[in-house]
């Protein structure tokens, strides 16, 4: 989870300074001698400093809905899609016919409210792994996340392609993804019983051969 959370916690500094940057303000902390006796100020407060092209900018304290970061959907792997299996002959189960393997390693959420509605960011980390009729090269991989609400509804959906290439003389590579651009109002229920799930969809895409 350390690796899936440090690449939320990059991408957010970003997204945010894009999206609001009153919001940013309020995220740091400015002082001046006043402030000389107490604890040493986060490194983020001089990166918002810049971005806001003002050194001493007005406090603003927006409010925030803390409950919806708690109340965020838990992430579940779709049944049967947390491998994604190629083999060297079509529709084989041999494992020394196997080309290559790609897994789920790792998967984190993040939720923000926007208002009425919820903004929603998604992180997987995964790995392929080369079988026996494998080579380094670059390959695609079709990656599900989705949001179903209590009623097991699909609120949110899309398949995505990931490539990711095998180094010369690696077997093995991982690879990450972050989905931020959902968003999704937010039910009533406060998403009691809603779902994030994520997986490998054959279906979405015809997995590519290794590029040598």
């Amino acid at each position: 989870m350390r690796r899936v959370h440090a690449i939320l916690a990059k991408t957010a500094r970003a997204g945010a300074a894009a999206a609001c940057l009153a919001a940013l303000a309020a995220c740091s902390t400015v002082g001046g001698d006043a402030d000389a006796g107490k604890p040493a100020q986060k490194s983020e407060g001089f990166a918002t400093k810049l971005l806001l092209g003002n050194a001493n900018p007005p406090p603003v304290t927006p409010p925030e809905d803390l409950a919806i970061k708690r109340q965020c959907p838990p992430v579940e792997v779709l049944q049967g899609a947390a491998a994604f299996p190629v083999y060297d002959t079509p529709g084989s189960t041999d494992p020394f016919a196997l080309r290559y393997q790609a897994t789920l390693a790792d998967t984190a959420r993040e939720c923000s409210s926007l208002g009425v509605e919820a903004g929603v960011r998604i992180g997987v980390v995964g790995r392929v792994i080369l079988g026996p009729k494998g080579a380094p090269g670059a390959f695609r991989l079709p990656l599900r996340i989705a949001i179903v609400d209590d009623q097991n509804r699909p609120v949110y959906s899309q398949n995505h392609l990931i490539d990711v290439t095998v180094p010369a003389g690696q077997t093995q590579a991982d690879f990450s993804h972050i989905e931020d651009n959902i968003v999704v109002p937010i039910p009533e229920n406060r998403f009691a019983g809603w779902r994030i799930l994520v997986g490998y969809d054959p279906a979405g895409a015809t997995p590519s051969r290794a590029k040598r």
